[in-house]
This record gives structure tokens, sequence and C-alpha cells, in this order.
């Protein structure tokens, strides 16, 4: 259910995505107006990257750990609030799918301000709406992949015994849970603002722009790593697997992919080199840019050194 609904949006996004390249082929707009391009290039966006990709793998994480798991198993440790999950990922994709349809929405994918509070005459409140409730989906799916991994583990299964595939989804699951929710609050401030005229980032109404920026990016960069992590966990396996070998560097592997997502919640402020940002800030950004490479760089050699050692 869940492969099929986010693989729906993904195939949305992806015809968005075909018609703005169409219209990149040549200079002039040809094909669609500019308005029309912006409102591609927003849904885009958020059809590829606004719904959670995490919820495909809650069937198989208990398979890889659980003494429980046949056929009939739990998939995961609360099943009832995993079927709630899918069915707010349902509900917030078609409040986004609906905003499209009447209209759509053209503030480009990072609703930046006081473009989405003020200037754009698009359905952001729907769009933002949709957004929020498809974020309750991230932090419930988050929640319920922590407390299965700690509770529904073989009798035995020792933390430095579990699969390296379980060690990234644990990872990104505490991404989901703590990035989520500034995201949802965020996009529920600038509801407000839009709708009551309040000033938060607006401005013209007394409230700060490169705030929005700060509180976008808090979670916007470490929602890359939720895309990466699950992936770079299926690469350990296979490599594992396939080379017959154990991983090398265990114990850093694992490390590494919780050190990814705690560092990927203190380097969002690169997103803001052209904002009023402090350049001692961004100087520190930086540094800390370099740093989350690093363990990216272990799992690549680890993996290397698994396939080449004798």
């Amino acid at each position: 259910m869940y492969l099929g609904a986010i693989s729906f949006f993904f195939f949305l996004g992806g015809i968005f995505a075909t018609i703005i390249h169409l219209e990149l082929l040549t200079p002039p707009g040809d094909l669609v107006s500019a308005q029309t391009y912006n409102k591609l290039f927003t849904m885009h966006a958020w059809g590829h990257h606004g719904v959670p990709v995490l919820n495909p793998f809650d069937s198989y994480d208990p398979r890889q750990f659980s003494h429980t798991c046949d056929d009939r198993c739990k998939d995961l440790a609360f099943p009832k609030l995993n079927l709630l999950s899918w069915y707010l990922i349902m509900a917030g994709g078609l409040f986004v799918l609906y905003a499209m349809l009447v209209g759509g929405v053209d503030t480009g994918w990072t609703f930046y301000v006081p473009f989405s509070t003020s200037y754009a005459n698009t359905y952001v409140i729907m769009t933002a709406l949709g957004i929020f409730i498809t974020g309750f989906s991230s932090i419930l799916t988050g929640l319920n992949f922590i407390v299965t991994i700690h509770r529904m583990r073989a009798p035995g299964l020792i933390w430095f015994r579990l699969p390296l595939f379980i060690w990234s989804m644990y990872a990104t699951s505490v991404i989901f849970v703590l990035g989520t929710p500034v995201l949802a609050v965020t996009l529920l401030l600038i509801a407000i603002e839009r709708g009551f005229h309040i000033g938060i980032f607006d401005p013209a109404l007394g409230g700060d722009p490169v705030l929005f920026q700060h509180l976008f990016w808090f979670y916007s960069h470490p929602a890359v790593y939720i895309m990466v992590l699950p992936g770079m966990g299926v690469v350990s396996e296979l490599i594992s697997v396939f080379s017959r070998k154990r991983i090398f560097g265990y114990k850093v592997v694992a490390f590494s992919s919780v050190a990814i997502a705690i560092l990927s919640f203190l380097v969002w402020g690169h997103h803001m080199f052209v904002s009023s940002q402090s350049v001692y800030a961004s100087m520190v950004f930086s540094l800390l840019s370099f740093f989350v490479a690093v363990p990216s760089a272990i799992k690549v050699f680890n993996w290397t050194a698994t396939l080449y050692r004798i």
C-alpha cells in the first residue's frame, strides 16, 4: 500500500519534471506560461520530496531481526499506527492534489517568504495543510520504527549484531521524529500569517524572513539523508551478502549512520550563505559541512575494503 501510494505521487512528480524539461528545450516560454512553469516546479518538488520514502521498508524491517516474524507476524510494534500513517499520507497527498487541480501553487518548492505569505495568489494554505498532514505520517512512522527496533529484537540479538540496514533505518527514523515537527510548525505559521496577517515572517508585517529560512532548512537538509541513508543500508547488505564476507569495520559503519543523522541537523546554514547570515556563522557551517562528509566517506571506504580485502 505504501509503495503503491508513493509510486503514484512520484509518477506525478515525474510528469511535472518532464514538462519542465520540455519547456527548457527552447529559450522562449512557448510551451507553458511563466506562472504555470512556477506551479509545475513547485508541485514537481513536493510530489517527489514531500512524500515520505521510508514507509515501504516497514514490512521488511522486522523480518531481519524479530524472532516472532513469520507470514502472520505484526509488521511493526504498532500495526494500527502503521495503517494510520498510510491514511495520513493519502489524506495529505489528496489535499496537495486538490490544490493542484483547482489552480496549483507557484511559490517554488522552498515556500520562501514573503512570496508564500503575501505575494502568491495561489492555493498556498491548502498545499501547506496537505504537507502538514503528511508530516504526521512521517513522525508516526519514525516513532513506530524506533519502538520496533528497541522492542521486537530476537533474544540475544544485541545492538552490534543488528543488520546494518536496521542501523540506517534507525538513524533515518530519528531524523523523522526530530526534524519533521519543525517543518510542520513552520508551515502552520505560514498559514496563520497568510490567513490572519500576523507578522511572523513577512517584513512588511514586522516579521523576519530569514527566520523562515532557518526553520525550513533545519528540516530540509536532514531530509536529504531520509532518502540516502536507507539506500546506504541496502548497499551495505548487498556488499556483505554477495561478497560472502562480514562487512569490514561493522561498528564504524553502524555508527557512521548515526553520525550522519546527528551532523545533518548542524549544517542547515550552508543553504543560506547569500542571506543576511553572519559571516562567522557561515564559516562555522562551512566547517561542519566538511565534517558531515566524513561518515559517508567512511562507509565507502569500508565497502571497498570489504570487497577487496583477502
